[in-house]
């Protein structure tokens, strides 16, 4: 029998009488092109869209080596009140708000 543990508060999941709660994060750079579609207003192009998917497809596999090195996927096992937490606060930034009084 596999035996689980949060990995926030560290106690142990009894999976019979609580419930185990499985977060996964990826993080991965964000490839956009920046470049126009080539449309014009009516959605039609002169443009050779064969040509623009090569090139993209060429890019793609010029970038793949350093997608490989930068992309990380993380996965965690939650109780329950750590998830409830968790899906509140999920980047975990504190929400106090922060007053900025003046010098009198």
């Amino acid at each position: 029998m596999l035996h689980y543990s949060c990995d926030v508060c560290k106690r142990p999941i009894d999976s019979k009488m609580g419930t185990r709660h499985v977060v996964k994060i990826e993080v991965f750079p964000a490839i956009e092109d920046g470049q126009p579609c080539g449309c014009d207003g009516d959605g039609e192009s002169d443009a050779d869209h064969l040509e623009e998917m090569q090139d993209l497809l060429e890019r793609l596999d010029s970038d793949e080596a350093t997608l490989d090195d930068t992309t990380q996927s993380m996965r965690f096992d939650l109780c329950d009140a750590c998830r409830q937490r968790f899906v509140k606060n999920p980047l975990g930034v504190k929400s106090g708000k922060q007053l900025d009084f003046s010098q009198n």
